[in-house]
């Protein structure tokens, strides 16, 4: 008797166990359900190698090209304020990278900002663009100025938004980073509560980081295979010392910091750039974090038009 029931307890329990683990699955969406919230159509597709290229073209046709590299965890979204700006007078290309938003997986399963950079070199090259301006936050910063030391021609200027390159807060040079446990369930439980944990410490004022903002990047998240990439690109993410490649860059470089930023840190980072572009500048923003493009487009983007109408 006393057996049956420890059975049944047992039993109850881990249906409750297996409820509660229901109850926090979060599916990816499907492919049809995330184009339809982030796409315009077939025409925001390009087809480069093995990938499927989100892309967003606006602004003349015949303009100087400006082409917006996002950030790690973001999207071609992550620049709506200052596209629709730029656009007015400028051909302006966004794209997901590969393993974000509606680019999905690189089917390799092989990241890095070096093969964003050659990813980058084959879409423009389909796209019959040969020379352009660069526009690059975090990440793509790193990945716009890994192409302008390796393409010179094919670049015209360059906009680093707190770009990558040398250590964050525990990477240094040389080092790989194991994601933490709680990131690793990131693929299978995901809500907007954690969204909002993960991304408001990177605003210079959290509470700019608001329910559409929200909205968007837990949807975006749950585009197919992006939470499982997402970590791949993590665990491969290494830095060498950027310092003799950015010497060699030669184009006009406007360095873009919001002074809130500690993931690249503005109290530290933004003079070794300096220090190693030859043809830069700084401009700064008190009050602003790590993606000032998203925080505050309308305070931001006037510097950058200026910079790129000299």
């Amino acid at each position: 008797m006393l057996k049956r029931i420890l059975l049944g307890l047992l039993a109850l329990v881990l249906l409750v166990l297996g409820g509660f683990v229901d109850w926090l699955y979060t599916p990816d969406r499907s492919r049809g359900a995330a184009e339809a919230r982030f796409s315009r159509g077939p025409q925001d597709f390009v087809t480069v190698g093995d990938l499927r290229f989100h892309v967003r073209q606006e602004g003349p046709a015949g303009a100087p090209v400006l082409v917006m590299i996002h950030g790690n965890a973001s999207q071609l979204q992550s620049w709506d304020g200052w596209a629709a700006d730029l656009s007015r007078d400028y051909r302006v290309i966004r794209y997901d990278l590969a393993g974000h938003g509606l680019t999905g997986p690189d089917p390799a399963g092989t990241y890095g900002p070096e093969r964003d950079a050659a990813q980058l070199l084959a879409l423009l090259d389909t796209l019959g663009v040969q020379r352009a301006s660069l526009i690059g936050n975090s990440l793509g910063g790193q990945i716009a100025w890994i192409f302008a030391a390796a393409h010179p021609d094919r670049v015209e200027k360059l906009v680093l938004v707190a770009p990558g390159g040398y250590p964050l807060p525990g990477i240094g040079f040389g080092q790989t980073v194991e994601p933490p446990a709680a990131a690793k369930l990131r693929p299978y439980i995901l809500n907007k509560q954690t969204v909002r944990l993960t991304l408001s410490p990177l605003y210079g004022d959290p509470a700019r980081f608001g329910p559409e903002a929200v909205d968007r990047y837990y949807e975006s998240w749950l585009s197919p295979g992006v939470r499982k990439a997402g970590l791949d690109r993590l665990r491969a993410y290494r830095i060498e010392d950027p310092t003799d490649r950015l010497r060699s860059i030669q184009a006009p470089t406007l360095l873009v910091w919001g002074e809130k930023d500690w993931l690249v840190a503005f109290a530290t980072t933004p003079a070794k750039f300096q220090a190693a572009l030859p043809n830069s500048r700084l401009v700064s923003f008190p009050g602003l974090g790590h993606m000032p493009q998203e925080e505050d487009p309308a305070t931001t983007v006037p510097a950058v038009r200026a910079f790129l109408a000299e």
